[in-house]
C-alpha cells in the first residue's frame, strides 16, 4: 500500500511546496483518504504534482482541530459521496493566549460526522476516536459555553490500518501521547507488529523523555517509524536510530 504525504514540514525536491503541517493521502478497500490538510492550499498543489485526483475522495478525516492541520479545509474540493470524520473537540475555538489555532470557518456544505468513540470507516481502516491515558500538559485553551478551559487536546485522535498482523497507525500530532495511541489501537485489534506514521508530538522532550518513550514504543512492538511534522530533529534522530524507517516530507511516496 502507498501513502503519499501531500504536505510536511520539510521537503527535498523543489517541485514540491512544504508548510507546518501535515496531510496524508492513501487508497484502501476501493476507497479514497485524505488525513488532515495541512493550513493552505499545498496540499491540493502537491496532489497534483503526484498526478493524484481529489475530486472524488471517499473519507476526508481531522486527527484534531488546529490549524495546521484544518487549514486547507475551505480549498478542499467536496463530493457528494465525502465523508467528513472528527472528534466533537476539534471544532471548539481553540487559541495559544490571543492567536487563534484553531478550525477555519466552513461553508454550510460541509457536513461532519463529530465521533467520539472508535469507527469502523471501510474493513480495513479504523478511526480512533478519543485516546485513553493521562495528558500531562495542555496546549492553550478552548472556548465552550463562554468559558475559558484549558486544552488537552481530547480531539487528538489517529487512523488505524489493519493488515494481517500488522497495524499501520497514522498520527497527526499525537498531543494525546504516541504511546497512549499505540496502546488504543493495540486493545482493539491485538496485532503483534506495529508502523507508526506521522507527527508524534516529542518536540520539546528532553533526551530522557525521549529515551523513555523509545524504550515503550519497543515494549509494544513497534517495527518501523515515518517520523515527521511535531516530532522534532533529536527525537527524529534518536527514533530512526532505533527503529527501521524514514523521515516524512512533502511529495514523499511510502511504500507499508
Amino acid at each position: 500500500m502507498k501513502l503519499y504525504i501531500l504536505v510536511e514540514d520539510t521537503r527535498r525536491e523543489k517541485e514540491f511546496e512544504s508548510e507546518h503541517g501535515l496531510s496524508v493521502y492513501f487508497e484502501k478497500d476501493g476507497k479514497k483518504f485524505v488525513l488532515d490538510l495541512g493550513q493552505s492550499s499545498i496540499f491540493l498543489r502537491n496532489a497534483q504534482k503526484l498526478n493524484l485526483d481529489l475530486k472524488d475522495v471517499d473519507y476526508l478525516v481531522f486527527s484534531h482541530g488546529h490549524y495546521d492541520h484544518t487549514g486547507g479545509l475551505p480549498f478542499f474540493p467536496i463530493n457528494n459521496k465525502l465523508r467528513i470524520i472528527a472528534h466533537p473537540h476539534s471544532l471548539l475555538p481553540k487559541y495559544d493566549g490571543e492567536r487563534y489555532i484553531g478550525f477555519p470557518n466552513k461553508s454550510d456544505n460541509v457536513i461532519m460526522e463529530l465521533k467520539e468513540n472508535p469507527i469502523k470507516l471501510t474493513e480495513h481502516v479504523w478511526f480512533l476516536g478519543q485516546i485513553p491515558g493521562e495528558r500531562k500538559t495542555n496546549l492553550g485553551h478552548y472556548i465552550k459555553g463562554g468559558i475559558q478551559n484549558k486544552d488537552f487536546l481530547l480531539d487528538d485522535s489517529a487512523l488505524v490500518i489493519l493488515g494481517g498482523d500488522r497495524l499501520v497507525i497514522i498520527a497527526g500530532c499525537a498531543h494525546s501521547g504516541i504511546v497512549n495511541i499505540v496502546k488504543s489501537a493495540i486493545r482493539l485489534f491485538h496485532k503483534k507488529e506495529i508502523i507508526l506514521i506521522g507527527g508524534f508530538h516529542m518536540l520539546r522532550y528532553s533526551k530522557e523523555e525521549i529515551e523513555e518513550t523509545i524504550t515503550r514504543l519497543k515494549e509494544l512492538n513497534v517495527a518501523k517509524v515515518y517520523p515527521g511534522h511535531c516530532t522534532g530533529n533529536a527525537a527524529i534522530e534518536a527514533l530512526l536510530a532505533s527503529f527501521k524507517g524514514e523521515r516524512l516530507y512533502s511529495g514523499k511516496v511510502l511504500e507499508v
